[in-house]
């Protein structure tokens, strides 16, 4: 097949007209109920491809949670034999820094490229979405601080992203990649730096309705004076630049003469207190459930939150098998990184590849290159952050793009939509047949007639499907059902 740029702009502008920005600030709609068990996978999941959906009929809903919550028994030879064979990550972070001096962009390339492999292939898939929810939630953009961005990755969110947030919490405080981007390393009895305190009862715990104050936010950035980072670049508590005086957070008393005990005093209070458990609360619930869920479901979260200490798999637990969760299918817009991974892996096993900047940086327009948020806030979790005209050009572009990615249009990628999309003898089963594969479910029948329509020139479902038609028009069939709302929504 040979698709010259001008065909690509037809195609494109089709897909524009066709596809209007508006259709996507509401998702689409299908006369029959929802799949329960596809909208777990779309959930869970970073794109539910075909043995998702057998594996999850097998087991029912309950077991498959309760089997992707329990992860570290889930076998992933693809993961490990990736790991295994790329050294760098796994390296002290005095040898990762001088790997960094030596060649800077491959490392980077590689620690942008190990977030999507891991998210495409790894089998622990629920973990994954968690790695990358708490990865937004302590946010630490990677340009400035590659190496010690990296060791965060790997020794402070992957380790506790489905266990205790009061460890978690620790971790991330003590991480030198966050003592640096919030300026804690260098925070003294004589020049307390705020930086730190605030976002950590903003953004890490309590939320910014959490009942601190500006007095508060002083009084923990006297507590935390001295966490810094040592020569070894691992934490370090200088006890010569900490601020043993008394100090009051939130109406307790710290009492004066105490060191690193008061920090972790801290800590413990913020992660144990009623309002870290309603915000982390409200936050899984916007992740996983929608962006306006149900005030009853973040309350019996915080609740769930509160009576296990924080302990994320039984918060998770109670979250995804309640009613309010099985009840919002259709209410997630998927984020660009999102949107690129789902497609990539119901693309496999026909998509190969060689250059993984070529879908990297796919991401950069559509502004959600991983670790490249420079604000603490971490990426926008609601859809309308992502609904603008921009963006949604990008998109539109990047599905068409990897549905001729056979004919060369990913340079350092390949595709064989015969390893993807089966057989089908005439255009509507064709269709159907693509749009069952891409989305685990059939079109509503309007949508069959457009795409038929564009595809043969006629309303003829019944055109027979040569081997010719199929060359040339299934890529085409397949971006545009990766840039259909269809796909977008789930």
């Amino acid at each position: 097949m040979s698709v010259s740029r001008r065909e690509f702009l037809r195609y494109a502008s089709i897909l524009a007209a066709g596809t209007a920005a508006a259709q996507f600030l509401t998702p689409p709609v299908y006369a029959d109920e929802s799949d329960a068990l596809l909208h777990v996978l779309n959930r869970l999941t970073w794109g539910p491809r075909p043995a998702d959906y057998a594996a999850i009929q097998t087991m029912g809903i309950e077991e498959y949670i309760d089997w992707q919550l329990d992860y570290a028994t889930i076998p992933d030879p693809q993961v490990d034999e990736f790991l295994a064979a790329r050294r760098i990550l796994s390296m002290p972070i005095n040898d990762l820094n001088r790997a960094i001096e030596a060649d800077y962009d491959l490392v980077l390339s590689l620690a942008l490229w190990s977030r999507l492999y891991l998210a495409i292939h790894s089998e622990r898939q629920l973990y994954e979405r968690m790695v990358e929810f708490w990865t937004d939630h302590f946010n630490i953009p990677i340009p400035d601080y590659l190496g010690e961005r990296m060791v965060d990755a790997r020794d402070v969110i992957r380790p506790h992203a489905l266990g205790y947030f009061r460890e978690l919490l620790l971790a991330s405080a003590q991480s030198p990649a966050m003592l640096y981007y919030l300026d804690n390393a260098v925070s003294s009895a004589e020049h307390p730096n705020e930086n730190y305190a605030r976002e950590l009862m903003e953004l890490h715990t309590l939320g910014v309705d959490g009942g601190y104050t500006e007095v508060d936010v002083v009084e923990v950035a006297r507590v935390l004076t001295g966490w810094t980072v040592g020569n070894q670049s691992q934490f370090s508590f200088d006890k010569d630049k900490h601020d043993y005086d008394e100090k009051s957070i939130l109406g307790h008393i710290f009492p004066a003469g105490r060191g690193l005990e008061e920090g972790l005093q801290l800590l413990d209070m913020l992660a144990t207190h009623p309002s870290t458990a309603r915000f982390i609360s409200s936050k899984l619930c916007r992740r996983f459930v929608s962006d306006t869920p149900p005030d009853s479901l973040i309350e019996s979260t915080a609740s769930v939150f509160r009576d296990t200490e924080g302990d994320l798999k039984a918060v998770m637990r109670h979250l995804l098998t309640s009613s309010e969760f099985m009840a919002s299918a259709g209410q997630k817009f998927r984020r660009p990184l999102e949107f690129l991974v789902a497609a990539l892996r119901v693309l496999q096993p026909g998509f190969q590849i060689d250059n993984p900047e070529t879908l990297l940086y796919t991401l950069e327009p559509m502004g959600h290159l991983p670790f490249f948020w420079h604000p603490p806030n971490g990426y926008p979790d609601v859809g309308i952050a992502w609904m603008n005209t921009n963006g949604l050009m990008h998109r539109w572009n990047t599905a068409l793009q990897l549905g001729l990615a056979g004919d060369g249009y990913f340079s350092g990628a390949a595709l064989n939509l015969d390893a993807v999309i089966p057989p089908a003898a005439t255009i509507g089963d064709l269709v159907q047949t693509t749009a069952e594969h891409l989305l685990m479910r059939s079109l509503p029948q309007d949508d069959v007639n457009e795409l038929v329509l564009l595809l043969v020139g006629s309303n003829d479902l019944d055109y027979a499907v040569t081997d010719v038609l199929r060359q040339h028009q299934l890529p085409v069939l397949v971006g545009l059902i990766l840039a259909s709302p269809h796909f977008q929504w789930s």
